[in-house]
C-alpha cells in the first residue's frame, strides 16, 4: 500500500528582527541640550523588524514573525498589524511588552533615534530551533540583534547553523561597526545576501580591509548596496565588476522603513521567481514608492510597483523569468 504524499508547503519568510512600536517627530532642526523644539507627528506606526515582514507579505508573499513579542498594548498594535497583513507568529509570548523607538526626522531626512528596551531583546531560541524550515526558504536577520548583549549569542549561533538550502539575508545596518568580530565573521560566512545602504556596506567594506577581504568573509553572498534615488548595486558571489540596477527618482516624503521595504521586495520577488535583477528593479521600484507615499504606514502592493514599472517603460520586470 503506497503512501499518500503530504502537500510541501510554499516557501516563506522568517523575520528574527526585533520589532518596536515607532513614533516618527519631524522637527525643524535637532534640538540642542536643555533646549526645546516643537515636532509634526502622526502618530505611532510598527516598525523595527515587522517593516521587513510587512513589505514581503503586501507582494503575497508567505511571512512567519520569529519575533519576541509580549501581552501589553504595543504588543496588540503589532498584532494587529499581522492580522491585517497576514503574517503569522511563530514564537510564545512573553508577559511585558515591547519596546518603543523615537526617531527625530530634520528636514533633508536626517533621522536621529531614542529606544526604550522589552521583550523583544529576549528572543526565544528553543521556537526558533524548533522551526521546521525547508530549502528555499529565507531568514532574515537585523545587526541591531547581533550588537545586543542579550540576544547576539543565541541568534548568531542559530542563524549560522540554518539548514542548506535555506537562505540567509542580512542587513547589518549601522550597527555594522559594532558587532563583535567573530560574530560578523560567523554570519557573513553563512550569509547568502548582505543588504545595506551606501554608507554601511562602505563602513563594512572598511572594517573588513578592503573589497577582495569582503568577498573572502562572505564568499557565497550577493552584497545589495542601495544608492538611494540612484537604485542598488549588485556585488555578485563571481567577483565582477558591480552591477548598477537603476532606480527610480520620486519626489522624498519621508525615508523612514524605504532599506526594509527594500529588502522585503526583494526577499518576495526571489521567492515568486523573478530574476536577481528584476527582483532588484522591482525592490527600487518599492522603495520609491515608499518614501513618496501618503502617510499610511502600508507598503507598496505588486500592483503599485507593476504601475511604476510600467509608467517607468520597464515592462521586463512585469513577470518572472
Amino acid at each position: 500500500m503506497s503512501q499518500t504524499a503530504l502537500p510541501q508547503r510554499p516557501n516563506c519568510l522568517v523575520s528574527t528582527g526585533s520589532i518596536l512600536i515607532d513614533l516618527p517627530l519631524k522637527v525643524a532642526r535637532f534640538p540642542k541640550a536643555g533646549s526645546a523644539v516643537t515636532a509634526l507627528s502622526n502618530g505611532t506606526k510598527v516598525g523595527g523588524g515587522y517593516t521587513i515582514a510587512r513589505a514581503t507579505a503586501s507582494q503575497q508573499v508567505p511571512v512567519a514573525l520569529a519575533s519576541t513579542l509580549g501581552t501589553g498594548p504595543n504588543s496588540a498594535l503589532v498584532r494587529a498589524s499581522m492580522l491585517r497583513d497576514g503574517v503569522e507568529n511563530v514564537v510564545q509570548e512573553l508577559v511585558g511588552d515591547i519596546g518603543t523607538c523615537t526617531t527625530l526626522i530634520e528636514p533633508g531626512g536626517q533621522r536621529t533615534f531614542i529606544t526604550t528596551e522589552g521583550v523583544e531583546s529576549e528572543p526565544q531560541l528553543e521556537d526558533l530551533e524548533n522551526l521546521k524550515l525547508v530549502p528555499g526558504d529565507y531568514v532574515h536577520a537585523a545587526g541591531y540583534d547581533l550588537v545586543h548583549q542579550r540576544t547576539r549569542e543565541g541568534i548568531s549561533q542559530w542563524l549560522s547553523t540554518l539548514p542548506a538550502g535555506v537562505q540567509l539575508v542580512v542587513d547589518f545596518g549601522p550597527a555594522v561597526v559594532d558587532i563583535l568580530d567573530r560574530i560578523l565573521l560567523k554570519i557573513m560566512a553563512r550569509a547568502d545576501i548582505i543588504t545595506g545602504n551606501r554608507r554601511e556596506i562602505d563602513q563594512l567594506r572598511a572594517r573588513l580591509g578592503g573589497v577582495e577581504l569582503m568577498y573572502r568573509a562572505a564568499p557565497n553572498a550577493m552584497f545589495v548596496r542601495r544608492i538611494g534615488s540612484a537604485g542598488c548595486e549588485l556585488l555578485l558571489p563571481d567577483h565582477g565588476q558591480p552591477t548598477l540596477v537603476s532606480g527610480y527618482p520620486m519626489s522624498v516624503t519621508d525615508t523612514t522603513g524605504a532599506g526594509d521595504t527594500h529588502t522585503g521586495v526583494l526577499i518576495a520577488s526571489l521567492l515568486k521567481g523573478y530574476s536577481v535583477l528584476q527582483s532588484a528593479r522591482r525592490a527600487n521600484a518599492a522603495a520609491a514608492l515608499m518614501i513618496s507615499q501618503r502617510e499610511d504606514n502600508h507598503a507598496p502592493s505588486a500592483e503599485d510597483i507593476d504601475q511604476l514599472l510600467r509608467e517607468a517603460g520597464d515592462t521586463e520586470s512585469l513577470a518572472a523569468i
